[in-house]
């Protein structure tokens, strides 16, 4: 997630909706006071920097010698941004925080900032999160039984980003002033950028993070009972975008 009091903007990273391709181009032009969260490897290997309060937030938050140490170790600098940030926001923010998380933790004018996030088709969206939370595995549990643990209520304690909607909405209305769609994120997020008035490469907006299958096909992920899984768990979403089961 960022929030940018340079270009007077909010996006609210919603997992695996090209949330990391995003935030990876925004790096480059974060302004000293910016707070960003997540995807710092992506875009310190795009070409961004760490912005002076980024910098600060991991001198704050680890001593010099350790700081030193890392360097000489060539730990990744993202990784300890990560610790660093998690220990200064007691986890209070992070990443994927919702929209209500990050005005309740950084003061911002809500009526003059710029609020956003990307949305998908949550069918294919699960799969995408399948793949991507179990690529370590040797043996995956299938994928009917990550759907059946979002059911359950049971995703949060296994590690898994089930949530979209509540990430974006307030008293289940949408909260953002513009909502893109993955679908067609090179136009939408032309759009953004526009808006907020930060140059718009489209040649750069790549997939950041992706561990489908070669041709997979999401359909094919589905057995007997999970559409319906999915079909009442994103029931608000599902209704207010119209998103259908892929063919």
């Amino acid at each position: 997630m960022i929030v940018s009091h340079q270009h007077r903007y909010v996006f609210v990273h919603v997992p695996k909706n090209a949330g990391t391709t995003i935030a990876t181009h925004l790096a480059k032009y974060l302004g000293p006071r910016d707070l960003m969260l997540g995807s710092w490897t992506e875009a310190l290997a795009g070409g961004a920097k760490l912005n002076r309060r980024m910098t600060n937030i991991i001198l704050r938050n680890r001593s010099p010698f350790s700081v030193i140490r890392s360097a000489v170790r060539r730990r990744s600098i993202a990784k300890m941004l990560d610790t660093a940030t998690k220990r200064h926001f007691s986890n209070k923010l992070w990443d994927h925080s919702s929209l209500a998380e990050i005005e309740a933790h950084e003061a911002f004018d809500d009526g003059a900032y710029f609020k956003f996030c990307v949305v998908r088709n949550p069918f294919e969206r699960l799969v995408s999160l399948y793949n991507w939370r179990y690529r370590n595995f040797e043996r995956r549990p299938s994928f009917s039984t990550m759907l059946r643990l979002i059911d359950d209520g049971c995703a949060d304690m296994h590690g898994i980003n089930w949530q979209t909607w509540d990430l974006y909405t307030r008293d289940n209305k949408i909260a953002v002033d513009f909502v893109a769609r993955q679908e067609q994120l090179a136009a939408d997020f032309g759009t953004i950028c526009s808006q907020i008035g930060i140059p718009y490469q489209p040649e750069n907006l790549t997939r950041e993070k992706s561990n489908a299958p070669k041709n997979h096909v999401a359909a094919s992920y589905y057995k007997p009972g999970d559409r319906e899984i999915v079909e009442r768990v994103y029931a608000d979403e599902i209704e207010h975008f119209g998103y259908r089961f892929p063919n």
